[in-house]
Formats: C-alpha cells, sequence, structure tokens
C-alpha cells in the first residue's frame, strides 16, 4: 500500500510539473501574450467617417468642439505605437483618411486611389455608420464592404473590418448588424475589430451633439485598445 501510495503521489508531480512546462512554454503563465515587434516597415491606414474622423473637424480640417485634436482613436494609436516602442526595426505610420458624414459606398469609390497613393501594409475599414443611419440593409452594406476589402487585398495590403454599429435603432438591430461584420469579415478573410467593445449603450461615452451615437472623448482609449489587440498580431 505504502509503495502504490508513493507512485501515485510521484505520478501526479511528474503531471503538475509537465503541466507547467507546457502553460510556460505556450505562455499559458505570463498573462497577455508577448508583443512581438515587427520587422517589415508598416503603413496603417485608418479609412471611415466621423467616428474615425474625429466629429468637430470641418472638412477643411478645422477643429470647432467636442474632441480636442490628437485625442481621435487614430492618434491614440499612433503615440502608443510609438511609446511602445514597436518602431524599433522597422518605421510604422498612422494615416487617417476618414470623412465625416461619407457613406460606405462613398469611401468605396475613393479607397482605388489611396491604395495607389498611400500603398498602405494595413487598412481599418470603419464605414457603415451613415448608411446604417439612413436605412440601408445590412445586405447592402455587408457588399460594399466586400468590395472595400476586395480593394484592399487586391493590393496586397490587410484588411480590418471595424465594427461601428449603431445605438439609435436599440439593442435588436445592433446584434444584427454586429452579426453581419463578424460574416463578412469570415467571407472576406478580414479581421474583424469590435472598435466600439466596452462602450456600446453607455452615455458616458456618448457625446450630447444630438446625434447619439458618436463615442466622446472618453471612449477614444478604449476604441484604441479594441483596434491595438487585432492589429498587433498581423504586424510582421
Amino acid at each position: 500500500m505504502r509503495t502504490s501510495s508513493i507512485f501515485l503521489n510521484l505520478c501526479k508531480s511528474l503531471f503538475v510539473v509537465t503541466l507547467t512546462v507546457l502553460l510556460i512554454a505556450c505562455g499559458g503563465g505570463s498573462g497577455e501574450p508577448e508583443v512581438v515587434k515587427p520587422k517589415k516597415p508598416a503603413v496603417i491606414m485608418v479609412f471611415g467617417d466621423s467616428t474615425s474622423q474625429g466629429y468637430g473637424v470641418e472638412l477643411f480640417g478645422e477643429y470647432y468642439e467636442n474632441i480636442p485634436p490628437g485625442k481621435m482613436y487614430a492618434d491614440l494609436l499612433r503615440n502608443k505605437l510609438k511609446s511602445e516602442g514597436m518602431d524599433e526595426f522597422a518605421p510604422i505610420t498612422v494615416i487617417n483618411e476618414s470623412l465625416g458624414s461619407e457613406f460606405a459606398f462613398e469611401g468605396l469609390k475613393r479607397l482605388p486611389f489611396l491604395m495607389a497613393y498611400h500603398r498602405p501594409t494595413h487598412v481599418i475599414l470603419a464605414h457603415g455608420t451613415n448608411d446604417a443611419r439612413a436605412g440601408f440593409t445590412t445586405v447592402s452594406i455587408s457588399n460594399t464592404f466586400v468590395s472595400m476589402v476586395g480593394i484592399v487585398q487586391g493590393y496586397g495590403a490587410k484588411a480590418l473590418l471595424a465594427d461601428v454599429t449603431l445605438t439609435i435603432f436599440g439593442r435588436e438591430y445592433a446584434n444584427e448588424y454586429s452579426t453581419m461584420m463578424v460574416n463578412t469579415a469570415k467571407a472576406t478573410g478580414a479581421t474583424y475589430v469590435p472598435i466600439l467593445l466596452g462602450t456600446l449603450f453607455n452615455p458616458i461615452y456618448t457625446l450630447n451633439d444630438g446625434y447619439g451615437y458618436h463615442q466622446n472623448e472618453l471612449a477614444q482609449p478604449i476604441m484604441m485598445q479594441n483596434v491595438w489587440d487585432k492589429l498587433i498580431p498581423l504586424l510582421e
């Protein structure tokens, strides 16, 4: 009996040691996965509407209210890439080509020129809000995104689909829209980005601007982190 007990305890100890080694090898005991700094240059283009351009910024760039310049999630992303030293081995550029009030189908017309001009390696597609507000069906919006992703991938870049759903139509519509975005990403090979995760249906993060769906300054760091989590693994 004593020999069996010793053998059993020995087996348990070996199992614990083996499991620990596996966890360490897989990064299972170290919290967040290690961020690997890219070796290749990256040009990241943010391409959306007012949610990405910055509500309170006019067409010609004049700031007039609500979110201070430099506080949008695209700016915070640029700053974090720098502060984290992600450009230690290769340059990383963040370009914001978003345009307030633009529909996705209008953005589709601008996209080929911007792809040819900037030659981005990664594109964050963040349209759809204005289309949804105007009553476009989720099928129609999805079709436009499929075309956008096709253009991005045609230039050899990686596409990220940012889920900028509306809250003004309620939770049921928001769920329908998000499901459409997830399915569109899967169908096209794009990376789904739940950019508004942690801010939806929370008035703390919404501007009191009469529209009811623009995110305020408090929401920008959260949006940036949501993008960061999906973008960093795609850098090479």
